[in-house]
């Protein structure tokens, strides 16, 4: 869509619709992850159904652990984002990119030596925070990848770029060193016509890849939901074994956003016991800082600290540079939080309705929503 057809559509949203009428929402069934665990799914916390039927109310049991002060603190933030609006979140958007570090100042040593490993130019892997490969010793030690980290944890997410053909090796080798037994992608093989990641684990149960000494192997695919995917590998190396899940989201177009909110919690609740996940789109920044992004607020959320995305972004982009690509991924975000904080009944439909509705303008005006 053209510049000033956006503009328009969001001044529309500025102004508000005082005088519309609210159409009714329709209901959409429960959905469950297959349990995996009994600490990953047994509770139910409030991301398990999209919107509260119309016809009957349903009533959930909240986790124990939701602290009344966790709820305020999601209820102030929710307030916050309606007040700011869409264009406000907008227009934050732009001054975190402008205060980002210049190309300039970046130190990207690794990234200028090793050209071919990097799938975008102008996607850049910073050297402070970079996956140092070490396993085998000897070998060529750079991949695409930084860490992120959240709160304690400084390593708890690698976030990468999709594997290319010369570097799947590569990215069992970080898999593998790391010990991360998750990994998420958030992109499909093909999109829009081109290549956007390489096959780089067993398509189909049995079968097996080999790469040096490591051997993967496809133990067991499900489909936990209509656009997530779960597929169980074993990786060996001869001595020792590492089973890992890989999730992947097959609906979430690139520089856009799903048009589902509270999946994203659902796949996070399923890796919130790992200690270091890999997570990729295709360049490593747009989709995976947003899924990121959220589950850094969630641990905020958790631990009663106020949350704030945009410095949440800002921190991210200074160990993933580039992170949340665009403007509606990061309105994405605040809607997400909207979304969960209205399940867990930290604020009413009501009060964030307003919201609700500009993102739904805003996003159709963009074309850049994906299934559900």
């Amino acid at each position: 869509m053209a510049g000033r057809d956006v503009k328009t559509a969001i001044m529309k949203i500025v102004r508000g619709r005082a005088g519309s009428k609210r159409r009714r929402t329709p209901a959409i069934r429960r959905r469950f992850i297959v349990p995996t665990s009994r600490s990953a799914t047994s509770e139910e916390d409030g991301t398990q159904m999209e919107r509260v039927s119309h016809r009957r109310k349903i009533t959930l049991n909240r986790k124990a652990s939701e602290h009344p002060e966790k709820l305020n603190l999601m209820r102030n933030f929710c307030l916050t984002t309606v007040k700011l609006g869409v264009a406000g979140l907008v227009k934050e958007f732009m001054e975190i990119k402008a205060t980002s570090t210049p190309i300039a100042k970046l130190s990207k040593v690794a990234f200028d030596k090793n050209k071919d490993k990097n799938r975008y130019k102008d996607v850049f892997c910073i050297d402070g925070t970079r996956v140092v490969l070490q396993y085998p010793p000897g070998g060529n030690d750079y991949i695409h990848a930084n860490y992120v980290g959240v709160r304690n944890n400084k390593r708890r997410f690698i976030c990468t770029q999709a594997p290319k053909e010369n570097t799947v090796a590569d990215f069992w080798r970080m898999v593998w060193q790391e010990k991360s037994k998750a990994i998420i992608m958030l992109c499909n093989i093909m999109e829009c016509g081109k290549k956007k990641c390489e096959q780089y684990w067993p398509p189909i149960v049995d079968d097996t890849m080999n790469f040096g000494e490591l051997t993967i192997k496809n133990v067991k695919m499900v489909e936990v939901e209509k656009i997530i995917s779960v597929t169980r590998l074993n990786l060996s190396d001869g001595s020792y074994d590492l089973d890992v899940e890989h999730i992947a989201w097959r609906s979430w177009p690139d520089r856009g956003v799903p048009e589902n909110f509270l999946a994203c919690f659902r796949l996070l609740q399923r890796v919130k016991d790992v200690e270091c996940i890999v997570v990729h789109c295709s360049a490593g920044i747009g989709r995976t800082g947003t899924i990121v992004g959220l589950e850094v607020a969630n641990q905020m959320f958790d631990h009663g600290e106020k949350v704030s995305m945009r410095e949440i972004v800002q921190e991210m982009r200074k160990q993933r540079h580039g992170s949340v690509q665009t403007d509606i991924q990061y309105v994405y975000m605040h809607r997400c939080i909207v979304g969960l904080s209205e399940n867990k009944k930290a604020v009413k439909r009501s009060e964030v309705h307003g919201f609700m509705q500009q993102f739904d303008q805003f996003a159709k005006a963009r074309g850049a929503v994906g299934a559900r």
